[in-house]
């Protein structure tokens, strides 16, 4: 088959682009051709991408469909979540419309962040993802909480949703080496508690930092020897969407704040951004990994700590609650006192208890994940032509 995504894509710094990087690279090795059309150019995209949607008007649009048409897809593949697309959905949308009023390209879309769009957005999130669903054949969700709220409140019919599960991460080489972070940050031999990824009002820190906050009164031996590492930055925005940048900032600098009224300043370590380089030597240097999210659909930071071992301390919410159901370090979201319980019995826990949250889990093989991705193509096309016959 050749399948054309419409995506973020490396070298942009986007974890849906890196899905769909996986994606890409498991359908070549299957025997499978693919491109990639961008939500914004960028002159470092590789030969894979043949287009981008960015500041596109109706006559770039067509140039696009023509583009995408010339290539030959037997389907186009969105990837799709509101902050890949930022103010590019509203181009994105309207060229879904002009490729179905126009081709017989069967369409399917990946809805990575529902819950979390939904819940953010409210009224014009439902109607914003009741459109998409309309312009597309198939929508494929990572949690069968996403596939709830499509089926319920946004409206999408059952038959045209399937839940296909976040696929194991395969661990990236390790180039700088534990040893090599420990010595960079001062951190000897304590054992290191890891917050990775981009910093987001919903993902919970502040809630992480109270909870520490509150070990620090109630049992300051808890935290001998450990340290927080918070390994990431906010997430740089373009256009409207700054604003959102602007409100992470803004919840950073309270969180930070927040940790040096706690008393917490020798225990938190902050990196900043983390470079392709330093990546697998944080996982392999952390006994945990903490996911206090208030709100998401599902985590790559999840799929790192999972490929590299790494227990996973997480919320109750979404598709983390899927994933982790039988752990034992689980917690409510926005409990920071249950969170603080949590952390301590973690903290005093031999390593092989600490291990028990890689129990069952939802996540499956990139060949099991690529095998139900391609029987959801051919159910698109299948619907697509019963639809052009019917039309």
């Amino acid at each position: 088959m050749r399948i054309l995504f419409v995506s973020p894509f490396p070298p942009s710094k986007d974890g849906i682009g890196k899905y769909t990087q996986l994606i890409v690279t498991a359908l070549r090795a299957a025997g499978h051709e693919a491109r990639v059309v961008v939500p914004r150019g960028n002159p470092g995209h590789p030969d894979d991408v043949i287009g981008a949607l960015s500041g596109a008007g109706w006559p770039d649009l067509a140039a696009l469909r023509d583009t995408a048409r010339d290539w030959s897809p037997d389907l186009i593949h969105v990837q799709f979540a509101v902050a890949a697309f930022g103010t590019g959905t509203r181009t994105l949308l309207a060229w879904l419309e002009l490729v179905r009023a126009t081709t017989k390209i069967p369409v399917v879309v990946t809805m990575h962040e529902v819950t979390r769009d939904t819940a953010l957005l409210r009224g014009p999130g439902f109607r914003l993802y009741g459109r998409l669903s309309r312009l597309c054949d198939h929508v494929i969700v990572h949690t069968h909480t996403a596939r709830a709220v499509l089926t319920g409140s946004v409206g999408t019919p059952a038959a045209a949703v399937s839940v296909i599960p976040h696929p194991d991460t395969k661990p990236p080489r390790v180039i700088s080496s534990p040893d090599d972070l420990r010595r960079r940050f001062s951190l000897g031999d304590k054992e290191l508690l890891l917050a990775f990824g981009f910093i987001h009002v919903d993902k919970g820190l502040g809630d992480l930092i109270e909870a520490l906050g509150i070990l620090r009164k109630s049992a300051p031996h808890a935290l001998d020897g450990i340290r927080l590492v918070i390994a990431g930055e906010v997430r740089p925005r373009m256009g409207l969407f700054r604003a959102f940048e602007l409100r992470d900032r803004v919840h950073f600098a309270r969180v930070l704040r927040r940790s040096h009224r706690a008393g917490l300043d020798d225990i938190v370590v902050l990196t900043g951004y983390v470079p392709e380089d330093d990546v697998a030597g944080w996982f392999k240097a952390a006994i945990g990994v903490v996911l206090p999210y208030r709100r998401t659909e599902q985590s790559g930071v999840a799929s790192l700590a999972n490929a590299f071992g790494v227990p996973v301390l997480a919320s109750k919410v979404g598709g983390l609650a899927e994933q982790y159901g039988s752990s034992p370090w689980l917690f409510p979201p926005c409990n920071p006192q249950e969170l603080a319980h949590v952390l301590a019995r973690f903290a005093a826990a031999a390593p092989q208890e600490r291990a028990l949250s890689a129990g069952p889990r939802t996540a499956a093989e990139m060949e099991t994940v690529l095998e139900a991705t391609l029987s959801t193509y051919r159910m698109a096309a299948t619907a697509s032509e019963v639809a052009t016959r019917w039309a």
